[in-house]
């Protein structure tokens, strides 16, 4: 009787002990401009989807910033790395090339001017879960001296606040 309880504790602790840990995981470089954005034309009408992430390098000075779902389709997509200030959380970027696809012409650059993300400074139109807020001005070449002034917040994930 006694081995049988020897046995069974041995197993245990061979279990417990042969437990690996996970690791922690890190963030990116740029984890706090970076997400899922809805943003409005001049805080008006409809939303659109616009996503910011890390470079595969995990740069600290650049970011991809996709306006896809803003200026393109699924044929036609638009996005470029920008130049990112962390400390300040904004962004910018002259006539940024286009890495995306697009059919009907040369693929379009685009200027961003005065990218800003502000920590908690919005809120989701249904659920009022407070998030963070974005602000940028975007010109695109192929639509010369149009500036699209766009205000949004960060998706929040709840089904009432995704357009």
């Amino acid at each position: 009787m006694m081995k049988k309880y020897f046995y069974i504790l041995t197993l245990f602790v061979l279990s417990i002990s042969a437990c690996k840990k996970d690791e922690p995981v890190g963030g990116t470089s740029v984890q706090d401009l970076s997400g899922e954005w809805w943003v409005q034309i001049d805080g008006e009408g409809d939303y659109y989807g616009i996503s910011t992430y890390n470079t595969a390098d995990n740069s600290l000075s650049q970011m991809w910033l996709n306006f896809t779902n803003l200026k393109g389709d699924a044929d036609n997509t638009v996005f470029g790395k920008v130049s990112v200030n962390l400390d300040n959380k904004t962004f910018t970027g002259q006539k940024v090339v286009n890495v995306g696809t697009y059919e009907y012409s040369t693929p379009p650059t685009f200027t961003v001017t005065n990218g800003k993300v502000t920590p908690n400074g919005a809120v989701g139109p249904s659920s009022k879960a407070t998030t963070d807020a974005i602000a940028l001005d975007v010109e695109f070449s192929d639509d010369p001296g149009t500036v699209y002034h766009l205000k949004g917040y960060h998706r929040t994930k709840f089904v009432g606040d995704d357009h």
